[in-house]
């Protein structure tokens, strides 16, 4: 089962990757294409700010989910080599528990956001706020799943220093 799970994450993992990548390289061209037109040419368009404020936000919340799957988030740690490591692993699981309930209410609450968004839409892009709302749900949904197979493979034992899965290329 945490194989299979494994393998769903890592999934996951790379569309994320992939997704928020992409977002990234189009934030830079339009708001270098904003800076030309501005400066170069006394023209600016009116809608890259608001595109790349927006965007940003899903890749945030994109590379947030690749850190929390890679279990690269900040922890203080001093007091760890002093734990045994069953009772590290079952301090850890219980902890990604708590947090994957955190992140639960995150995706319910954001949701409910969401929906209350359908209702407005962006000045310039004419786009519903749903759509950039979303952004919240779905990243923290990614976090909660990744979050809750980090803790079952704490409660297995089976923990994995791989490094992050970001560089790994095959899927």
């Amino acid at each position: 089962m945490l194989k299979t799970l494994d393998r769903i994450a890592d999934v996951l993992g790379f569309a994320a990757s992939v997704v928020a990548r992409l977002l990234l390289v189009f934030v830079a061209v339009i708001l270098f294409l904003q800076v030309v037109l501005r400066y170069g040419f006394g023209f600016s368009l009116p809608w890259p700010e608001e595109a790349a404020r927006y965007s940003m936000i899903w890749v945030v919340m994109l590379a947030g989910s690749l850190l929390v799957k890679d279990d690269q988030l900040v922890r203080v740690d001093f007091f760890d080599n002093y734990w045994p490591a069953r009772l590290m692993s079952l301090r850890n699981a219980v902890f990604r528990v708590l947090l994957a309930v955190l992140l639960g209410v995150m995706v319910w609450k954001g949701y409910e956001n969401a929906q209350f968004g359908a209702r407005r839409s962006a000045v310039t892009l004419g786009v519903s706020f749903y759509w950039v709302y979303l952004s919240i749900p779905v990243g923290a949904g990614l976090m909660m799943f990744h979050m809750l197979v980090l803790a079952l493979r704490d409660l297995l034992g089976r923990t994995e220093s791989s490094g992050p899965s970001i560089l790994k290329a095959e899927i």
